[in-house]
């Protein structure tokens, strides 16, 4: 039996959190947790795993569960999946955005 070495791979697991300002009233604390790896071109691309969203109504933590029953007795389930889906999106892209710009800043910035 004889064993070859062919290939490291270095990936890295990111979690960031972000506040997202629905409205004057409404605002989503979010945790995005994301798989990070290299690109053949020397930089970094994120693949976004999960998406944490926390409620605040008027800068206050609300219960998650009574959020959804109020949001949907007044806009309905339609929309508050389209809320929970925009305000992730919108964490996502912010992720995206700082792992393509400054992944190596953050990466040095942890390691100090």
């Amino acid at each position: 039996m004889r064993a070859v070495h062919l290939h490291d791979g270095i990936s890295f697991n990111l979690h960031t959190k972000a506040t997202i300002h629905v409205d004057p009233m409404i605002s989503a604390d979010i945790t995005v947790y994301t798989f990070v790896y290299p690109t053949k071109d020397g930089g970094f691309k994120p693949d976004a795993m999960d998406c944490e969203v926390g409620w605040l109504l008027n800068g206050e933590s609300v219960n998650s569960q009574g959020f959804f029953e109020l949001y949907t007795k007044l806009y309905g389930k339609d929309k508050l999946d389209k809320l929970i889906k925009d305000v992730c999106t919108e964490a996502e892209k912010l992720v995206e955005d700082r792992v393509t710009t400054s992944f190596k800043n953050i990466i040095n910035n942890e390691i100090k």
